[in-house]
């Protein structure tokens, strides 16, 4: 059981370590790459904005199906 805790803490540590970790880049990137980002990034974000916007009362209903079988599980 021991090693079952410290496995989300290695995982941790690891994620860590690959984010601190630097190393020298030689590549040059544009200036106006950003821009391109943003122009992919945005209409994507206004669509799922939208879809939530429209489909808000199934997405409601579908989370409160999922939480009232979890209760019923927990009170079984």
């Amino acid at each position: 059981m021991r090693h079952h805790r410290n496995i989300p803490t290695a995982v941790v540590v690891c994620a860590l370590v690959l984010v601190f970790i630097t190393t020298p880049a030689y590549a040059y990137i544009d200036p106006n790459a950003a821009g391109l980002a943003s122009q992919i990034v945005a209409p994507l974000l206004m669509i799922a904005a939208t879809c939530v916007t429209f489909l808000r009362k199934r997405i409601g209903a579908a989370f409160g199906a999922l939480t009232r079988r979890v209760r019923r599980r927990a009170d079984v």
